[in-house]
Order: C-alpha cells, then sequence, then structure tokens
C-alpha cells in the first residue's frame, strides 16, 4: 500500500522527518518497505501568465502563445485546443526542463517560429490523467508567475511504501 507522509502527518498531528515517520510504523508493527519522494525535477516547470495567442503563419492548428513566467515574457508554439485567454494561469515547461518519460524541453523551430519551451497537459507531466489539453489553473487560484509546479499544485511529498498483511485491514486506510 502506498501512504502520503503529508497525509499522515496532518491526521496525526505528528511533525518529524519521513524517515522518522517510517521507522515509528515499522517499530509498531507496519512495516515500511521504502520511501519514494515525489515532486523533485520539476525545477523548471513553472506557472505561467498567457499574455496573448495568435494563429501559427504557416502551420494550421497550432497558435503562438505569448507567456510570462515570472522573469522572461517568451512565445510558445501550442498545438492544444484551450489556450485561454490572456490573464489565465497555465503549466510551462522552460527551455532545460526535463519531464517524466525522459523528454528534454529544447528550443525548437516549427514551421519557421522558434517555440521557446511547452506548455503542458496533466498527463504530459505525469500528475493527473486529463489529456483534453493544456492544465488551465482555476480563476480562483492565484500564483506568481515563476512558481515551481511543485509547489503550486503541492505535489512535493514523500510517499510510504507500506507492506500490509492481511491481519492488518485496520491500515488500509489513512485514516
Amino acid at each position: 500500500m502506498h501512504a502520503s507522509y503529508e497525509w499522515l502527518k496532518a491526521l496525526s498531528g505528528i511533525d518529524c522527518s519521513p524517515e522518522e515517520m517510517a521507522r515509528r510504523l515499522t517499530s509498531g508493527g507496519i512495516e515500511v518497505e521504502g520511501l519514494t519522494p515525489r515532486g523533485e525535477g520539476f525545477d523548471e516547470v513553472v506557472v505561467a501568465e498567457v499574455r496573448g495567442q495568435r494563429k501559427h503563419p504557416s502551420k494550421d492548428g497550432l497558435s503562438l502563445v505569448t507567456v510570462w513566467d515570472g522573469t522572461t515574457e517568451r512565445e510558445v508554439v501550442c498545438g492544444a485546443p484551450n489556450v485561454p485567454a490572456a490573464g489565465r494561469l497555465v503549466i510551462l515547461a522552460r527551455v532545460g526542463a526535463k519531464l517524466p518519460g525522459g523528454m528534454e524541453i529544447a528550443e525548437r523551430k516549427v514551421g519557421g517560429v522558434l517555440s521557446a519551451g511547452m506548455l503542458c497537459a496533466e498527463t504530459e507531466l505525469d500528475i493527473g490523467t486529463d489529456d483534453d489539453g493544456l492544465y488551465i489553473f482555476p480563476e480562483d487560484e492565484k500564483h506568481p508567475p515563476g512558481t515551481k509546479i511543485a509547489d503550486a499544485l503541492g505535489l512535493r511529498d514523500t510517499i510510504l511504501e507500506i507492506g500490509l498483511t492481511p491481519n492488518r485491514p485496520d491500515c488500509l486506510g489513512h485514516v
């Protein structure tokens, strides 16, 4: 079974490191077989504000989206059907970002236009199952452009891999 360290910490009120939590659980008879950090490796994946959008000059179905990442305004070639209006927040993988699956983001010319990054869907980051288009932050969520996505979406956690025996059905949930 997998258990979220952050959830266990919040539910139990015990403030200790993931390693100490694992030690305490194991000494209490619930064997923790491993710890897996989550939310790491997204240093160049950030919140970006859409500043504008226009059609790609030579490729049907593509658009040029201008975004602000907190330090630089850049133009990204995008094929997603749901590019939001200016002012909305999306996820930007900057040049140099390494995505799950090994994809590395680099500046690329698409139809003669340089794309300086990639706007992302949940599935491209392995953070969800929605692959209908870009991840667009709800309007009531306000994150400064440039915020690391692991912080904005609360992805930083440690997963405890627990080896449960059949006689411990009481441990099949966080509560």
